[in-house]
């Protein structure tokens, strides 16, 4: 089992991604993005997805140094074309030029296509807590969702994250969901592991559910109805907004060909409406409201959005993290593929 601090993720992947000739300011955002999210516990997006990163450079479906630039500009209003590059990199540079903007006008918006997976969502909902402002960031991603009483894979796991600060800087409000049930990563980690999923997360290609992750076709709309309802409109603003495919038209990540999503990023700087403190107390009183109030039988705690993850990353930043001999043989063998590692080195050694 392999043990890495929260530095040393972040350096491997880096070293990993150098061997490549991955733009430098694109590795440093998937570093960061992809460290976040194993140490916040949502593994579906860490190491696990960065695998898939590495097979998608190899085979070109990821543009090593994209040529990111904005095609269409207004006072509030930005529209960008990301190169084919990183999806990750891609939001976090629409995120800074659109934060200029609000900074100025109260409230800006910016769309991206020609984009890919964006990882973790919830650092852009933690990035929106450290700049004092409230937000909103949607991206659409390849169908593997079907539609409400659909059996097709049509629509993407297309999540919806929202953040915002209160007087803690370690406890943000920040929610970052999937449209459907569970992401589609975390079928794929189960597939990985060879372990049963819950019956609830994905159907097989009838449209039954199914707890096996290697007959498992299509994820569930989380909700029914009204999951597929909010997937249908991150389409809208991630896809049709920004000119990019929609979720039906992008290609499966097992095609390895680019994947041509978009997204859409909106930013309300909480200074052009309200002062930033009476905002940020106001908000962790009605934090307080919450977490004191009474909780249902068999519950000791109630959490607000994101709280989990803010604490597991507070405590595995101290303590370091596992992973699994399956995923460390998985990216030894890609490091190899790559030129990252000789025929005999270690995954370690790229830490040293």
């Amino acid at each position: 089992m392999m043990h890495l601090s929260f530095e040393q993720e972040i350096t491997l992947i880096k070293r990993m991604l150098a061997a490549m000739d991955v733009d430098e300011s694109d590795a440093a955002y998937l570093a960061a993005v992809d460290t976040h999210s194993d140490f916040t516990g949502t593994y579906s997006h860490g190491l696990s997805r960065f695998c898939i990163y590495l097979r998608q450079y190899m085979a070109g479906a990821l543009v090593a140094q994209p040529d990111f630039r904005c095609v269409k500009e207004g006072e509030t209003s930005l529209t960008f074309d990301c190169g084919g590059g990183s999806g990750i990199a891609a939001v976090n540079r629409v995120y800074d030029a659109v934060l200029e903007r609000a900074r100025k006008y109260g409230v800006a918006a910016g769309v991206g296509r020609n984009s890919a997976n964006i990882g973790c969502g919830g650092y852009y909902g933690h990035r929106m807590a450290e700049d004092n402002v409230i937000g909103i960031v949607m991206s659409n991603t390849y169908p593997c969702q079907s539609p409400f009483g659909g059996a097709d894979r049509l629509i993407g796991t297309n999540p919806i994250i929202m953040g915002c600060p209160t007087t803690n800087p370690n406890r943000p409000i920040v929610i970052d969901i999937s449209t459907s049930g569970v992401a589609i990563g975390k079928v794929q980690a189960y597939r990985r592991e060879n372990k049963q999923m819950p019956l609830d997360w994905a159907n097989d290609y009838d449209g039954n559910p199914t707890s096996d992750p290697h007959v498992a076709y299509c994820v569930r709309p989380m909700g029914g109805h009204k999951g597929y309802g909010l997937a249908v409109f991150v389409d809208m603003f991630g896809g049709v907004l920004s000119d990019a495919l929609t979720s039906p038209e992008i290609p499966f990540v097992e095609d390895m060909r680019p994947e041509e999503t978009g997204f859409a990023v909106i930013l309300l700087d909480i200074a052009h409406f309200i002062d930033v403190e009476r905002f940020k107390e106001h908000a962790s009183l009605y934090v307080d409201l919450i977490k004191n109030s009474r909780t249902a039988t068999g519950v000791k705690e109630i959490f607000m959005p994101g709280e989990i993850e803010a604490r597991l990353i507070e405590e595995r930043k101290v303590t370091g993290l596992d992973f699994s001999d399956a995923l460390e043989a998985e990216l030894t063998e890609l490091g190899r593929k790559c030129g990252a590692l000789g025929a005999d080195d270690k995954l370690t050694d790229l830490l040293a």
